[in-house]
Protein backbone atom coordinates (compact mmCIF):
# COMPACT_ATOMS: atom_id res chain seq x y z
CA UNK A 1 0.00 0.00 0.00
CA UNK A 2 1.04 3.50 -0.91
CA UNK A 3 0.71 5.82 1.96
CA UNK A 4 1.01 9.71 1.24
CA UNK A 5 1.91 11.88 4.18
CA UNK A 6 -0.79 13.70 5.46
CA UNK A 7 -3.73 11.28 4.24
CA UNK A 8 -3.37 8.88 7.43
CA UNK A 9 -6.73 9.82 8.07
CA UNK A 10 -7.88 7.64 5.70
CA UNK A 11 -7.03 4.57 6.52
CA UNK A 12 -8.41 5.08 10.27
CA UNK A 13 -12.16 4.86 11.82
CA UNK A 14 -10.66 6.67 15.06
CA UNK A 15 -8.55 8.50 16.59
CA UNK A 16 -8.16 9.67 20.07
CA UNK A 17 -4.69 12.04 21.46
CA UNK A 18 -4.30 11.82 25.26
CA UNK A 19 -1.19 13.83 25.97
CA UNK A 20 1.41 12.08 24.11
CA UNK A 21 -0.44 9.12 23.38
CA UNK A 22 -2.44 8.50 19.92
CA UNK A 23 -5.09 5.53 20.02
CA UNK A 24 -5.95 4.76 16.56
CA UNK A 25 -8.93 2.85 14.97
CA UNK A 26 -7.90 1.13 11.68
CA UNK A 27 -10.40 0.30 9.47
CA UNK A 28 -10.41 -3.32 9.15
CA UNK A 29 -9.36 -3.52 5.24
CA UNK A 30 -6.23 -1.92 6.29
CA UNK A 31 -5.37 -3.68 9.73
CA UNK A 32 -2.49 -5.13 7.70
CA UNK A 33 -0.90 -2.16 6.83
CA UNK A 34 -1.23 -1.40 10.79
CA UNK A 35 2.57 -0.88 11.24
CA UNK A 36 3.07 1.34 7.99
CA UNK A 37 0.17 3.64 8.97
CA UNK A 38 1.53 3.78 12.45
CA UNK A 39 4.77 4.89 11.32
CA UNK A 40 3.16 7.81 9.08
CA UNK A 41 0.89 9.23 12.11
CA UNK A 42 3.89 9.42 14.44
CA UNK A 43 6.08 10.92 11.94
CA UNK A 44 3.36 13.53 11.14
CA UNK A 45 2.68 14.57 14.88
CA UNK A 46 5.66 15.34 16.23
CA UNK A 47 3.75 16.26 19.75
CA UNK A 48 2.75 12.39 19.48
CA UNK A 49 5.99 9.79 20.98
CA UNK A 50 3.90 6.88 21.41
CA UNK A 51 1.13 4.74 19.02
CA UNK A 52 -1.56 2.44 20.55
CA UNK A 53 -4.50 0.24 18.78
CA UNK A 54 -7.20 -0.04 20.08
CA UNK A 55 -8.90 -3.16 19.36
CA UNK A 56 -12.31 -3.18 21.38
CA UNK A 57 -14.73 -1.17 23.11
CA UNK A 58 -15.10 -0.13 26.50
CA UNK A 59 -15.38 -3.74 28.35
CA UNK A 60 -15.50 -5.01 31.66
CA UNK A 61 -16.60 -4.11 35.21
CA UNK A 62 -14.20 -1.25 35.18
CA UNK A 63 -14.83 -0.02 31.29
CA UNK A 64 -10.91 -0.64 30.12
CA UNK A 65 -10.43 -1.15 26.20
CA UNK A 66 -8.13 -3.57 24.57
CA UNK A 67 -5.14 -2.33 23.09
CA UNK A 68 -1.96 -2.89 21.53
CA UNK A 69 1.28 -0.92 21.27
CA UNK A 70 2.65 0.19 17.66
CA UNK A 71 5.20 2.62 17.27
CA UNK A 72 7.07 5.16 19.24
CA UNK A 73 7.78 4.78 22.95
CA UNK A 74 6.53 1.84 24.18
CA UNK A 75 4.54 3.30 27.84
CA UNK A 76 1.42 3.30 28.21
CA UNK A 77 1.49 6.88 31.27
CA UNK A 78 1.12 10.44 29.88
CA UNK A 79 -0.07 13.71 31.33
CA UNK A 80 -3.06 15.13 29.64
CA UNK A 81 -4.12 18.78 29.98
CA UNK A 82 -7.70 20.37 30.04
CA UNK A 83 -9.04 23.66 31.34
CA UNK A 84 -6.10 24.52 33.39
CA UNK A 85 -6.20 20.69 35.04
CA UNK A 86 -3.43 18.41 34.79
CA UNK A 87 -4.35 14.41 34.43
CA UNK A 88 -1.94 11.59 35.05
CA UNK A 89 -3.35 8.39 32.93
CA UNK A 90 -2.52 4.90 32.05
CA UNK A 91 -4.73 4.40 28.84
CA UNK A 92 -4.23 0.79 28.99
CA UNK A 93 -5.62 0.54 32.77
CA UNK A 94 -8.01 3.05 32.98
CA UNK A 95 -10.83 4.39 30.95
CA UNK A 96 -10.82 8.23 30.10
CA UNK A 97 -12.21 10.06 27.01
CA UNK A 98 -10.67 13.19 25.72
CA UNK A 99 -14.00 13.81 24.28
CA UNK A 100 -15.77 14.62 26.91
CA UNK A 101 -13.84 18.03 28.14
CA UNK A 102 -16.11 20.23 26.73
CA UNK A 103 -18.71 18.28 29.11
CA UNK A 104 -16.66 18.64 31.71
CA UNK A 105 -16.17 22.35 31.15
CA UNK A 106 -19.88 22.77 30.85
CA UNK A 107 -20.96 21.33 34.48
CA UNK A 108 -17.89 23.05 36.02
CA UNK A 109 -19.69 26.11 34.65
CA UNK A 110 -23.24 25.33 35.99
CA UNK A 111 -21.95 24.72 39.99
CA UNK A 112 -22.51 27.17 42.39
CA UNK A 113 -20.57 27.74 44.85
CA UNK A 114 -20.45 25.94 48.51
CA UNK A 115 -22.58 23.28 46.58
CA UNK A 116 -21.86 19.10 47.90
CA UNK A 117 -21.39 16.80 44.96
CA UNK A 118 -21.17 13.30 44.61
CA UNK A 119 -19.66 12.18 41.36
CA UNK A 120 -20.87 8.46 41.10
CA UNK A 121 -18.40 7.17 38.73
CA UNK A 122 -15.24 9.41 38.89
CA UNK A 123 -12.57 7.47 36.98
CA UNK A 124 -9.36 9.48 37.38
CA UNK A 125 -11.08 12.18 38.46
CA UNK A 126 -11.21 14.52 35.51
CA UNK A 127 -15.08 15.53 36.26
CA UNK A 128 -14.65 16.51 39.72
CA UNK A 129 -11.02 18.16 39.57
CA UNK A 130 -12.55 20.18 37.10
CA UNK A 131 -14.99 21.63 38.92
CA UNK A 132 -13.48 22.05 41.71
CA UNK A 133 -10.73 24.48 39.88
CA UNK A 134 -13.94 26.21 39.08
CA UNK A 135 -15.96 26.32 42.59
CA UNK A 136 -13.12 25.30 45.07
CA UNK A 137 -15.85 25.98 48.05
CA UNK A 138 -17.68 22.89 46.53
CA UNK A 139 -17.26 19.61 48.95
CA UNK A 140 -17.00 16.75 46.46
CA UNK A 141 -17.17 13.12 46.80
CA UNK A 142 -15.71 10.48 44.45
CA UNK A 143 -16.79 6.81 43.89
CA UNK A 144 -15.09 4.74 41.45
CA UNK A 145 -14.81 0.74 41.46
CA UNK A 146 -11.57 0.41 39.48
CA UNK A 147 -8.96 -0.03 42.21
CA UNK A 148 -6.36 1.19 39.51
CA UNK A 149 -8.41 4.61 38.64
CA UNK A 150 -8.77 5.03 41.99
CA UNK A 151 -5.48 5.48 42.50
CA UNK A 152 -4.96 7.74 40.13
CA UNK A 153 -7.59 9.99 40.72
CA UNK A 154 -5.85 10.40 44.14
CA UNK A 155 -2.41 11.32 42.37
CA UNK A 156 -4.35 13.55 40.25
CA UNK A 157 -5.47 15.66 43.09
CA UNK A 158 -2.33 15.70 44.41
CA UNK A 159 -0.90 17.27 40.95
CA UNK A 160 -3.84 19.72 40.51
CA UNK A 161 -3.56 20.90 44.53
CA UNK A 162 -7.09 19.37 45.04
CA UNK A 163 -8.28 19.42 48.92
CA UNK A 164 -11.68 19.06 48.73
CA UNK A 165 -12.62 15.76 46.95
CA UNK A 166 -13.19 12.80 49.16
CA UNK A 167 -12.50 9.45 47.72
CA UNK A 168 -13.89 6.09 47.48
CA UNK A 169 -13.03 2.64 46.03
CA UNK A 170 -16.00 0.83 45.74
CA UNK A 171 -19.43 0.08 44.00
CA UNK A 172 -21.46 2.90 43.99
CA UNK A 173 -24.81 1.10 44.85
CA UNK A 174 -23.45 -0.74 47.55
CA UNK A 175 -21.41 2.47 48.99
CA UNK A 176 -25.00 4.88 48.43
CA UNK A 177 -26.56 2.43 50.85
CA UNK A 178 -24.28 1.97 53.36
CA UNK A 179 -22.00 4.53 53.67
CA UNK A 180 -23.30 7.71 51.88
CA UNK A 181 -25.96 10.59 53.88
CA UNK A 182 -28.42 12.07 51.25
CA UNK A 183 -27.57 15.14 51.58
CA UNK A 184 -25.94 15.88 47.96
CA UNK A 185 -27.26 19.04 45.89
CA UNK A 186 -25.74 17.88 42.74
CA UNK A 187 -25.04 14.04 41.16
CA UNK A 188 -22.97 12.90 37.84
CA UNK A 189 -23.43 9.99 36.21
CA UNK A 190 -20.69 9.75 33.60
CA UNK A 191 -21.05 5.66 32.93
CA UNK A 192 -23.37 6.09 29.98
CA UNK A 193 -23.63 2.10 29.78
CA UNK A 194 -25.02 1.45 32.53
CA UNK A 195 -26.17 4.48 34.29
CA UNK A 196 -29.65 4.40 33.81
CA UNK A 197 -29.50 1.62 36.10
CA UNK A 198 -28.65 3.76 38.86
CA UNK A 199 -31.04 6.22 39.09
CA UNK A 200 -32.60 5.38 41.74
CA UNK A 201 -29.76 5.60 43.54
CA UNK A 202 -28.83 9.03 42.25
CA UNK A 203 -32.37 10.12 43.43
CA UNK A 204 -31.67 9.34 46.95
CA UNK A 205 -28.96 11.30 47.52
CA UNK A 206 -30.55 14.43 46.35
CA UNK A 207 -31.32 16.47 49.34
CA UNK A 208 -34.66 18.44 49.12
CA UNK A 209 -33.62 20.03 45.67
CA UNK A 210 -30.97 19.69 43.13
CA UNK A 211 -29.40 18.02 39.83
CA UNK A 212 -28.43 15.05 38.38
CA UNK A 213 -26.34 14.32 34.87
CA UNK A 214 -26.90 11.63 33.63
CA UNK A 215 -25.02 10.48 30.52
CA UNK A 216 -26.80 7.50 28.74
CA UNK A 217 -26.06 5.20 25.29
CA UNK A 218 -29.64 5.27 23.40
CA UNK A 219 -30.75 4.24 20.30
CA UNK A 220 -33.12 6.40 18.57
CA UNK A 221 -34.68 4.61 15.31
CA UNK A 222 -35.27 7.84 13.29
CA UNK A 223 -34.85 11.93 13.51
CA UNK A 224 -36.52 12.63 16.74
CA UNK A 225 -33.58 12.07 18.36
CA UNK A 226 -34.06 13.60 21.86
CA UNK A 227 -37.34 13.49 22.06
CA UNK A 228 -37.44 9.75 21.97
CA UNK A 229 -34.56 9.74 23.89
CA UNK A 230 -36.08 12.03 26.28
CA UNK A 231 -39.13 9.56 26.46
CA UNK A 232 -37.00 6.59 27.28
CA UNK A 233 -35.43 7.89 30.33
CA UNK A 234 -38.79 10.22 31.83
CA UNK A 235 -40.14 6.91 32.30
CA UNK A 236 -37.16 6.18 35.04
CA UNK A 237 -38.45 8.99 36.67
CA UNK A 238 -40.88 9.43 39.10
CA UNK A 239 -42.43 12.62 40.33
CA UNK A 240 -39.61 14.18 42.16
CA UNK A 241 -38.04 14.94 38.78
CA UNK A 242 -38.06 16.32 35.52
CA UNK A 243 -35.68 16.21 32.62
CA UNK A 244 -34.80 20.03 32.49
CA UNK A 245 -32.76 19.60 29.45
CA UNK A 246 -30.53 17.05 26.97
CA UNK A 247 -27.88 17.21 24.49
CA UNK A 248 -26.46 14.83 21.94
CA UNK A 249 -22.63 14.42 23.48
CA UNK A 250 -21.53 12.21 20.05
CA UNK A 251 -22.76 9.98 17.84
CA UNK A 252 -21.44 6.40 18.74
CA UNK A 253 -22.81 4.17 15.72
CA UNK A 254 -25.90 3.49 13.50
CA UNK A 255 -28.29 4.69 15.41
CA UNK A 256 -26.97 4.93 18.55
CA UNK A 257 -25.93 8.14 20.89
CA UNK A 258 -24.37 9.13 23.73
CA UNK A 259 -26.96 11.78 25.60
CA UNK A 260 -26.60 13.89 28.61
CA UNK A 261 -29.58 14.48 30.81
CA UNK A 262 -29.90 17.28 33.13
CA UNK A 263 -32.63 16.50 35.26
CA UNK A 264 -33.84 18.91 38.20
CA UNK A 265 -34.63 16.70 41.40
CA UNK A 266 -37.63 18.74 43.82
CA UNK A 267 -38.37 16.84 46.98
Amino acid sequence: MELLDKNYKKYLSGMDIIGEIAIIKIKSEFLSEKMEISDLIINSLKNIRSIYLQESGVKGEFRVKSMSYLSGIEDPVTIYKESGCQFLIDVSKVYFSPRLSNERLRIAQLVQPDEKILNMFAGIGPFSIVISKFQPSCKITDIEINPIASEYALDNYLLNKINNITSICGDAHEIIQNQLSPDFSRVIMPLPEKSTEFIDDALTMIHKRGWIHLYAHLNSSDDNILMNCNNIISKELDERSRIASSRIVKHIGPGWYQIVFDIEVIK
